[in-house]
């Protein structure tokens, strides 16, 4: 008790109906006025004032200040219950922010009340929490663009499985619920990772919130990494990719993802890298310099790559942007067409081209420190995936031993005794 009773002293509030009383502000048309509440929170030597609209207007001869409510403008007046039903809600919003602090035996000025304010339609719903926070982490550039979409498609994804799910309703239960939904609908096992890896994220930007509350069991849900297999493309199909690379046999689209999917084959782009890739890298004769996307807002990272000849003739140096591509999805799609076209059975998407080149320079080179600083990898753990990408390049040349044994028939050897 003795905690409420600090933290009653600690500021006073109020929130009463309000509008402005000077000429201008009552409109010529209908003499109206708009409606505001405003908020009064008081401390120690200060106090903070400011209105908030309601978005409702009414004649201001109508209006009771002292007991904030609408009086009606004639007899049976449909809307005046309406709207003073609209102005307790309202009122009731305010007055929850100002308990939750009383409560948390936390200090309330008007700035912390104006967020909570944004936040308190949203603080039920995780949809409409995850949308909203990722807007205003990306104006603030505390993530990249990327980022923003990659978390976009987390929220379809919990929009198909459960649009409207609260806050109170999340729990270990929940996430499993959603996980095996993910399953279900044949998501791959990294993509799990990620809806739920998103998810748990904002669940704890959530908690931190004075106005929200989550259950630990779902931000804390396990939640391993999957060991999936590195997916790549081989010498032969990467020859069958490059003998696609015709503007008359494919579409625009086609085109300029295969030109840019080699590009990534060849020089290790990040597929966030290869939508920016244009003359704002600095490019020499033999090597490409830039800031790589991911985390540039935090730990911006220069990464410099050797530019092979091959990959030269796949951009023009020229142009302000080396591709004009489709959206990611489109990118991704489009790869599938590509592989149908080149007769490759493997699931090729955006990250596959970096893949590739990771097995072209282990079979080439062999060289997994040079491999982590063309890749820019902080850790050489996170290289060490590489390390063993070229078995199938092994393979096949082990397999060159068995030319010339095919179609040996099988007999039996002569016995010899020794006499």
């Amino acid at each position: 008790m003795s905690n409420l009773k600090n933290a009653v002293a600690m500021f006073t509030f109020s929130s009463k109906l309000w509008f402005n009383t000077s000429s201008k502000a009552i409109s010529k048309k209908d003499g109206y006025v708009s409606l505001y509440l405003q908020v009064y929170i008081g401390k120690k030597g200060h106090s903070e004032i400011d209105e908030f609209r309601i978005n409702l207007r009414w004649p201001p001869d109508k209006i009771d200040k002292d007991a904030s409510e609408l009086k009606p403008r004639f007899p049976k007046d449909p809307d005046v219950n309406d709207f003073n039903l609209i102005i307790m809600g309202e009122r009731s919003k305010h007055s929850e922010i100002a308990k939750i602090y009383r409560l948390s035996d936390k200090k309330l000025d008007l700035e912390s009340f104006k967020r909570e304010l944004k936040l308190f339609d949203y603080r039920k719903s995780l949809v409409t929490y995850m949308d909203r926070r990722r807007k205003e982490l990306v104006k603030k550039k505390e993530i990249a663009e990327q980022t923003y979409k990659n978390i976009g498609t987390t929220i379809k994804a919990i929009k198909r499985y459960q649009e409207f799910v609260r806050f109170d309703e999340l729990d270990s239960k929940w996430m499993d619920g959603f996980k095996s939904w993910l399953i279900n609908k044949n998501y791959a096992a990294g993509t799990v990772w990620s809806r739920i890896k998103d998810i748990k994220h904002y669940l704890r930007l959530a908690n931190d919130e004075k106005t929200i509350h989550v259950d630990p069991t779902a931000y804390e849900y396990p939640n391993p990494e999957p060991q999936n297999i590195t997916i790549f493309c081989n010498r032969d199909e990467i020859k069958r990719l490059m003998m696609l690379n015709d503007p008359s046999y494919l579409t625009k689209t086609e085109h300029v993802v295969l030109r840019a999917f080699l590009f990534t084959c060849f020089t290790s782009l990040r597929i966030s890298d290869v939508y920016v890739a244009g003359n704002g890298m600095m490019i020499t004769k033999n090597m490409l310099t830039f800031t790589a996307q991911k985390n540039r807002s935090k730990k911006p990272k220069r990464i410099h790559i050797p530019l092979i000849p091959i990959a030269k003739t796949l951009i023009d140096e020229s142009l302000k942007s080396f591709f004009d591509l489709p959206s990611t999805q489109e990118y991704n799609r489009t790869l599938k067409d590509l592989a149908f076209k080149a007769g490759i059975n493997k699931k090729l998407t955006s990250h596959v081209g970096r893949h590739t080149f990771g097995y072209l320079y282990m079979t080439s080179v062999g060289n997994l420190y040079g491999l982590k600083e063309i890749l820019g990898h902080t850790k050489i753990e996170t290289t060490e995936r590489y390390a063993h990408i070229d078995d199938e390049y092994q393979m096949e040349q082990a397999m060159l031993m068995q030319k010339g044994f095919e179609g040996v028939s099988k007999g039996r050897l002569r016995s010899y005794e020794t006499v």
